[in-house]
C-alpha cells in the first residue's frame, strides 16, 4: 500500500514539477491572420503560472486570485473582473489536474473521437461555441477553443 502512494506521489511531483512548454496560436477571423506565442506553464503546490515567451509578462493563478506579472510591477487581478481568465484557470485545472469538477460549473462535458468536447451554458455560449481537446496520459495534444464570432486558439503541448 505505502509503495503505490509513494509511487503516486512521486509520479504527482514530478508531473507537477516540470514546465510544460506549448504553442498557442490565435486566429482572428476580422482580419483573417494568425498570431503564434510560446510558453511555459508552471505547476506549484498552490499556484499554476502561464509565462509567455518574448514577453516580460506571466498570469500566476491563486485560488482567490489572479497575479499578472511583469518586468515593471506585480498586480492583483480579482476573478469576478476577468471572465476570460477565469475561464481559462478552471480550463487548465481541470484538463491538467484532471479536476472535470472545475470544467461542469460552464460546460457540459462529452466525449467523442477520442477527444472530450466542453459546450459552454447559457452563460458563455455568446461568447464561446465550443472547447475541443485531447490528452493522451499526461500530455496535451491539442486544446482548441472556438468562439461565436468564428476566432479560435489552439495550444499544443510541445514538450
Amino acid at each position: 500500500m505505502f509503495r503505490i502512494l509513494f509511487l503516486f506521489l512521486t509520479t504527482t511531483l514530478f508531473l507537477f514539477s516540470n514546465p510544460i512548454k506549448f504553442k498557442e496560436e490565435k486566429y482572428i477571423n476580422a482580419l483573417h491572420s494568425s498570431i503564434q506565442k510560446n510558453g511555459i506553464l508552471k505547476f506549484e503546490d498552490n499556484s499554476i503560472e502561464i509565462i509567455y515567451q518574448g514577453t516580460n509578462k506571466s498570469f500566476i493563478f491563486y485560488d482567490d486570485y489572479i497575479g499578472l506579472k511583469t518586468e515593471e510591477k506585480e498586480e492583483i487581478l480579482k476573478y469576478e473582473e476577468n471572465m476570460e481568465l477565469t475561464i481559462f484557470s478552471k480550463l487548465i485545472k481541470g484538463i491538467y489536474r484532471n479536476q472535470q469538477e472545475e470544467l461542469t460549473e460552464y460546460f457540459e462535458i462529452t466525449n467523442e473521437n477520442e477527444k472530450t468536447i466542453l459546450v459552454p451554458n447559457e452563460y458563455l455560449s455568446n461568447a464561446i461555441q465550443k472547447i475541443e481537446y485531447k490528452k493522451i496520459e499526461e500530455k496535451l495534444e491539442f486544446l482548441k477553443i472556438y468562439f461565436s464570432n468564428e476566432d479560435w486558439i489552439n495550444i499544443v503541448q510541445i514538450n
